[in-house]
């Protein structure tokens, strides 16, 4: 079951949020103090990050264009957008029942007064090799059922230790006819193995009121995500709240062990058009617009970072219009940016957008020129679980870099790259005169290691992408 609506709005809401996080606070800027270090390597620290910036930035364009379902995600696995959550409690329904007690009938329980448990089934599922624990309780007078369905005794290698999904329906006095089932609610809940990333993960999703064989046109999505007490983020909750008629509204919040946090607001109206906030954890500051393609084919965004006082650059400008091809959702587009310094030195990109579809297979071809004379080509492959990311790019200085990575959909990255002399150094197969490994992170800080030679340089990304170069000792 899939609302359309419902869906239109929870896009363009995220389509913004995503804009927010991967628009503007993952801009180029200037490197910091780096004293010791020399020019080249400067150079290919600040590439480093040019190259994820365009990376994280247009993989939400492209999200974008592609339409709201792609942009429909929460972060919990299982509920990540209102359709499918209905489509999972279907499915967590048609499990519990299908350990009914084979000499159990139920197709109307008369007689059953309250809260009764119907069935309590504990099995083993050899060919997950996991054990799972089916309960149904029923209330005969209200036809509301809770179907609770729990798996725990993991394969060791298995991230998770425990998950459990509860689905709250409307059964209609027919417990094993779904055709006349309304959804109440569904809430998921996993929890991960020591020594993970994420300790845990919650979602929920309650919709809004609606009649059998309909679909819901409105509802609250909520997720929360508790993470490892050695992780930097510890928590993200987030709300999204979409009625029929009426728009939505988005809000997220992060917690960091530093005790600071950062947050997101979003509002959008029925037309498809919104507006946006985000307020960082540096004190750093994003408003924007958005106007949908999906009604048109054509769409804009607008996007302002205005940085904490002292900072340099002071704010970042960023503009994008683009269309969209409905019979296979490719894109094209371009998208320009300006970079304002504390002098009113400003430095500008130019961005243009190609999208080819072959089959199932999307492929994003970014051309990038700046203002300094500086250029390069990406291109983005998705796939399934991660997407695979190359290119070249050439530098003010003439040298020359060649990159693969790896880009997953939380906006972290895995890069490593090469730099030569020049182009034609590398077409002669001369050995490059440098090397680095890089690993950013969802907020766009990161960290690395780059190698000239028999030296070696602690890399660190900060979130506004200034980068610090320290000489390994």
């Amino acid at each position: 079951m899939k609302s359309k609506m419902l869906m239109h709005g929870l896009g363009w809401m995220l389509a913004a949020a995503l804009f927010v996080v991967a628009g503007c606070s993952k801009n180029p800027v200037d490197p910091g103090n780096n004293d010791g270090v020399n020019e080249t390597v400067k150079i290919a620290g600040k590439t480093s990050v040019d190259i994820y910036n365009n990376v994280a930035a247009f993989k939400q364009v492209n999200d974008l264009m592609r339409g709201s379902e792609a942009l429909a995600q929460m972060d919990i696995p299982e509920l990540k957008n209102p359709g499918q959550a209905i489509s999972f409690a279907r499915s967590v329904q048609r499990q519990v029942f299908a350990k009914t007690p084979k000499n159990l009938e139920i197709d109307r329980l008369a007689g059953v007064m309250g809260d009764t448990v119907i069935w309590d089934v504990t099995y083993p599922d050899p060919v997950l090799n996991i054990t799972f624990r089916s309960r149904l309780v029923y209330n005969d007078e209200t036809s509301i059922a809770r179907l609770t369905l729990v798996g725990f005794d993991y394969p060791q290698n298995h991230p998770l230790e425990y998950d459990s999904t509860e689905v709250v329906a409307d059964l209609n006095f027919t417990l094993l006819n779904d055709n006349d089932d309304v959804l109440i609610s569904i809430k998921n809940f996993k929890r991960f193995k020591s020594g993970r990333l994420i300790k845990q993960e919650e979602g929920s999703f309650i919709p809004d009121p609606y009649l059998p064989g309909s679909e819901p046109t409105g509802g609250v999505l909520e997720s929360e995500i508790t993470y490892n007490s050695s992780s930097f983020i510890q928590e993200t909750k987030a709300r999204f709240e979409y009625h029929e008629g009426a728009g939505g509204s988005y809000s997220k919040e992060t917690k960091f062990s530093d005790g600071k946090s950062s947050s997101e607001s979003v509002t959008f109206n029925e037309n498809g058009t919104g507006s946006f906030s985000e307020t960082r954890r540096d004190g750093t500051s994003i408003v924007g617009t958005f106007d949908s393609a999906d009604q048109d084919g054509q769409g804009a965004y607008t996007l302002t970072t205005t940085f904490r006082a002292g900072h340099d650059p002071a704010s970042i400008s960023e503009s994008g219009e683009f269309t969209i091809n409905f019979a296979d959702s490719t894109l094209n587009g371009t998208f320009e940016r300006e970079v304002r310094f504390r002098d009113n030195h400003v430095e500008s990109e130019s961005v243009s957008v190609q999208q080819t579809r072959v089959g199932d297979l999307l492929s994003t071809s970014l051309n990038v020129d700046k203002s300094d004379g500086s250029h390069g080509f990406i291109n983005i492959v998705e796939t399934p679980d991660v997407d695979q990311v190359s290119g070249e790019w050439t530098n003010v200085d003439e040298t020359f870099v060649t990159f693969n990575a790896e880009s997953y959909a939380d906006g972290s990255a895995h890069l490593e790259f090469k730099q030569y002399a020049s182009e034609a150094a590398f077409e002669n197969q001369q050995p490059p005169i440098l090397s680095g490994v890089f690993d950013f992170y969802p907020d766009g800080s990161g960290s690395g290691v780059i190698t000239e030679g028999d030296k070696g340089y602690n890399v660190t990304i900060n979130p506004d992408g200034s980068v610090v170069i320290e000489p390994v000792v």
